[in-house]
């Protein structure tokens, strides 16, 4: 009871109702006056009235353009696509007005003042407002071509070798380095706005583009993919002060067609408050002279009653029961009840059921996009967790990762009271294999390295992480010192069993080892049981490398 008391329907009727009995009190009390001046008003509502509305259409219309000339200024893309008919379109509307107030005999009453200066300003601004429309179809064009330039750009990317740089030669490095610095000269230069700019991002590009040139390059795409950029990215620049220039030129036109169109405005504007005056003038002669007529308010009175009960009936039938039904499905469907919207008709009512459809159809698909994507996000992060504790070279933990099982083994190991034991390891006279096999043998070298160390590691508690350059470390919870010998003494065997070729004493590559263990208690720090382990890797470094060393006094080799 409560919701059909206070439904759309049930108050519209009682508005209705109200509003009818009170004209009916209205009427009544002026009745008379209205009955002696019939003849009177007929005539004003013919005359002063028709030409008083048909000023405020003109009024509207100018609003109109003002509004499109705007809309023109600020959202060029919108108005572009209408091209010089919405031009003529609006000046069809503007002068179709006027034309109704000629008809109607309106200028013979007005100043002519007044109508010179709607004169003054009509011409001038369609004139002007064509013009803006040419100088956008050309910054359109331009800005077509932009794209095209940016499309080459991306073409010119997509034909270096970005993928394959580990196997690069020096020249080929420093070739792919100058063509993404002249790319990147070009890419800024297509979006910066001063001479001055675009000149300094030209130089740079073209500095670029000669040192490819200049480099020896032996292979045949290389001088190829070279005269590519000389041609295309000069080409991007000589584009740019074009658009800019158009640019500007455009925004000049858009203001002077501003200015013009709020001139006509208000000039349209004192030709409504002209009209206004003179109707409102009459309004008061023809109050004076009103005649009432009862019988005309009588039949007047029935033909309203006649007319609001077929209103009510025909809101109730065609309004308030088609919303009703419209909202109960629209509740349905916030319930989780998927029912058939109502979508019958032609008018607002069947658009909101539409409408309504649309966002039904568009939140299921979002639902299952949304799906799809925490899905996909979820797969990401786990990807990112992996990479971000892992290092890219080696595989193994990157010293980050073993900062924080540090400190948690440590913290474990105090409550318990169990051993903590640590291998720190250097691979002997590294810088040397470097400089006689070169960086990428090294970086082969240490991913052989750390591997054979880690498939060494049997335990679920062991890890081992890349210290920094050619250094490892391995946590060993739960081990005493002479264990954690044990298992580096198995290290230093295994990569020395790796024979990989090295200018060094032993002819191959090996490691040095330090070994530290202890049971953490309150007074030491964690990072004294890393320091040990360093001073043992420096003592096996000094007593001749590619062996191990404790901490405490006792040596294994």
């Amino acid at each position: 009871m409560f919701v059909q008391r206070h439904s759309i329907g049930t108050r519209l009727n009682l508005i209705i109702g109200v509003i009818f009995g009170l004209y009916l009190i209205v009427v009544s009390a002026v009745g008379y006056v209205m009955y002696r001046q019939y003849d009177g008003f007929s005539n004003l509502a013919s005359t002063h009235f028709g030409r008083a509305m048909a000023a405020a259409e003109l009024t509207r219309d100018a609003e109109i353009i003002a509004a499109e000339v705007f809309e023109i200024m600020v959202g060029s893309r919108r108005s572009i696509s209408a091209g010089n008919q919405r031009t003529e379109n609006l000046a069809s509307l503007y002068q179709t007005a006027r034309d109704r107030l000629e008809q109607l005999g309106a200028t013979e009453q007005l100043d002519s003042q007044t109508r010179a200066e709607l004169e003054r300003w009509q011409e001038p601004f369609f004139e002007s407002l064509s013009q803006l429309g040419d100088q956008l179809d050309r910054e359109e064009s331009l800005r077509v071509f932009q794209l095209q330039r940016f499309d080459e750009l991306f073409l010119l990317l997509q034909q270096l070798p970005l993928d394959s740089l580990n196997s690069f030669s020096t020249n080929e490095h420093l070739f792919v380095s100058h063509a993404l610095a002249a790319l990147t000269s070009a890419a800024a230069g297509m979006s910066a706005e001063r001479p001055g700019h675009i000149e300094q991002l030209e130089k740079s590009c073209r500095q670029s583009i000669q040192r490819m040139q200049a480099l020896p390059m032996d292979d045949i795409k290389w001088k190829r993919l070279a005269a590519k950029f000389d041609l295309v990215l000069p080409a991007t620049f000589e584009s740019r002060q074009p658009f800019l220039q158009n640019a500007r030129a455009t925004l000049a036109t858009a203001r002077h067609t501003r200015v013009l169109a709020q001139k006509l405005t208000s000039a349209t504007y004192n030709y409504h408050l002209q009209l206004k005056a003179s109707a409102q003038e009459a309004i008061a002669d023809y109050q004076r002279l009103i005649r009432h007529s009862l019988l005309g308010l009588l039949l007047s009175s029935l033909a309203l009653i006649a007319v609001t009960i077929g209103a009510i009936l025909y809101i109730r039938r065609h309004i308030v029961s088609r919303i009703n039904r419209l909202s109960h499905a629209m509740q349905d469907h916030l319930n989780g009840n998927p029912v058939p919207i109502p979508q019958s008709g032609q008018d607002e009512i069947s658009v909101m059921g539409a409408t309504f459809s649309v966002f039904v159809d568009a939140r299921r698909e979002a639902e299952r996009q949304l799906e799809t994507a925490n899905q996909h996000l979820h797969q990401v992060n786990q990807n990112l967790k992996e990479l971000s504790v892992t290092d890219a070279l080696t595989g193994v933990y990157n010293r980050r990762q073993f900062d924080q099982k540090l400190e948690q083994e440590w913290r474990r190991a105090r409550r318990q009271g169990e051993n903590l034991a640590l291998i720190m390891a250097d691979v002997d006279l590294f810088k040397r294999f470097n400089d006689a096999f070169g960086h990428q043998q090294g970086d082969s070298c240490l991913r052989r390295v750390a591997q054979e160390m880690l498939s060494q590691l049997n335990r679920s508690g062991d890890i081992i992480a890349r210290y920094g350059g050619e250094e490892f470390i391995i946590l060993l919870p739960g081990l005493d010192l002479q264990q954690a010998a044990q298992l580096a003494e198995k290290l230093r065997s295994v990569v020395y069993a790796l024979n990989i070729p090295h200018h060094s004493p032993s002819g191959r590559v090996t490691i040095s080892l330090g070994v530290a263990a202890e049971v953490p208690c309150q007074e030491r720090r964690m990072e004294s049981l890393v320091h040990d382990a360093d001073q043992a890797l420096y003592s096996a470094k000094d007593q001749g490398r590619n062996r191990v060393c404790l901490s405490a006094p006792e040596v294994s080799e």
